[in-house]
């Protein structure tokens, strides 16, 4: 196993979702590509840097081959930066920066409609300044490398500027033909970066499995990647932050499990690197050495733990993140090896949780926020129990789309004045109507409290909803 090599991942988020290599020896198998950050403007007359030349350090440069698999080098004090990647391999350039997001995609030959996005360095190659424009999510070098550009590599411009460019690659564009290249949908932005990676309007990991559930070219690492569960208690003033319940994973290759020696988070979302907090639950697994839930997750150096009790032996960690990340947020997970040779996997998050599914009408009457919880249910007394309940929104206020839904409810049995949820439910499908909100009728043949709670669910794991108790008289 070759040392410090990285392997990116989208996620969801998560994708959830990677490969690559950080600096390394060069081999006759490799090259390194090296060159300047510095901030400046890129327009259609062409790339100029700061009037005040601004080197950008602390960012990472990350190249993706044509595999996906990527390779990392972090930009000095004088914005000075070098990558070893393989030789005679078509290459992409992309830069986090210093708050862990995704920050640019690198043109590397410009045109109005379709720029080049990828060298074929045969030799080690000084590129010069690239000049990064945080207002387009876009980089450029100052002399492009045309003799290196490899012309079959382009992207679906405007006026230049790749379409997914300064949006995460989450806007649905028209004129984009899928393929099979690690910029699926040609958007400019590589797959395992971007938040919808085949351009159908639906968020990465939502309805497919994101792409950060394989790990390509890794020996000992089938999956890293996270989930993000919110469970409301009907009528909370918590907002999402404190209710998240994100759980990142790294899922070994399966009988390599003796391989792995740690795993640590190196890269934290900026918003969350001193508030995010642990939590456990029975479903973690009994990690060895887990620390003590409400414990700030940075006082446990931000470590992931073994599982002891899982058929899969995980590697995990829960936290609640006490703060709202961005789409674009990257997360770095290095997996080190008994050799103590690692890997680092990127996991982007590619939606976030904001708001969760609700009842806001029952039986045709606006649902109270005074009663309707586990001590003071609401209460009806029809034969049916008709629910219209919410769709959650996405960051920018929009429903999420691609969701699933169901509505979950049992009997509760009331315990010291609290009423539980409970062990056994029944799970009801509801069809997605296309309407904002949907609605969904519980047969109630008992007088009884039920415990009913509308779930959107995403096919990388991801679950929403507010428990909401009811009492029939």
């Amino acid at each position: 196993m070759k040392t410090l090599t990285i392997l990116g991942l989208l996620v969801s988020l998560a994708f959830l979702f990677g490969c690559g290599q950080s600096s390394s020896t060069p081999t006759s198998d490799t090259v390194t590509i090296s060159g300047s950050l510095s901030s400046g403007t890129i327009s259609s007359t062409g790339v100029k840097a700061s009037a005040k030349a601004s080197a950008i350090s602390d960012y990472d440069v990350v190249a993706v081959d044509s595999e996906g698999k990527t390779y990392r080098a972090t930009s000095d004090g004088s914005g000075d930066f070098s990558v070893t990647v393989p030789v005679d391999t078509a290459i992409r350039l992309t830069q986090i920066d210093s708050n862990d997001r995704f920050a640019a995609t690198t043109v590397m030959v410009s045109d109005s409609d379709n720029p080049v996005m990828s060298i074929t360095p045969t030799a080690d190659t000084d590129l010069g300044t690239l000049v990064l424009d945080s207002t387009k999510g876009v980089s450029k070098f100052s002399s492009e490398p045309t003799s290196i550009a490899n012309n079959s590599d382009t992207a679906v411009a405007t006026d230049g500027t790749p379409k997914g460019a300064g949006n995460d690659g989450k806007n649905e564009n028209s004129g984009i033909t899928n393929n099979d290249s690690t910029d699926e949908d040609q958007d400019g932005i590589p797959n395992l970066f971007d938040a919808d990676s085949d351009n159908d309007g639906v968020r990465n990991g939502i309805i497919t499995t994101n792409n950060a559930a394989s790990s390509s070219g890794s020996s000992y690492v089938q999956s890293a990647y996270t989930t993000s569960n919110i469970w409301a208690e009907h009528g909370t003033t918590d907002s999402a932050e404190n209710l998240i319940q994100m759980r990142i994973n790294i899922r070994p290759v399966s009988g390599q499990e003796s391989h792995i020696s740690s795993v640590q988070v190196t890269g934290i979302p900026a918003s969350i690197r001193d508030v995010a907090v642990i939590f456990d639950s029975d479903s973690m697994g009994d990690p060895t050495g887990y620390p003590a839930e409400g414990t700030l997750w940075k006082d446990s150096s931000y470590n992931l733990y073994q599982t002891t009790t899982l058929a899969d032996e995980l590697w995990t960690v829960g936290i609640v993140p006490k703060a709202i990340m961005s789409v674009g947020d990257i997360f770095t997970v290095r997996v080190t090896y008994t050799d103590s040779s690692y890997e680092d996997f990127f996991i982007t998050m590619s939606y976030v949780l904001t708001d969760w599914s609700r009842i806001i009408n029952y039986n045709s009457t606006t649902m109270p926020t005074t009663t309707g919880n586990n001590i003071t249910p609401t209460t009806f007394s029809t034969d049916t129990l008709e629910i219209e309940f919410s769709k959650p929104l996405d960051e920018d206020g929009d429903v999420l789309t691609g969701l699933t839904y169901s509505v979950r409810y049992g009997k509760s049995e009331l315990d010291g004045g609290i009423y539980l949820v409970p062990t056994t439910t029944t799970s009801d499908s509801v069809t997605d109507t296309g309407a904002t909100t949907l609605t969904h009728t519980i047969a109630t043949t008992t007088v009884q409290t039920y415990y009913v709670t509308p779930v959107a669910s995403s096919a990388d794991g991801q679950s929403n909803g507010e428990e909401t108790w009811f009492t029939r008289q």
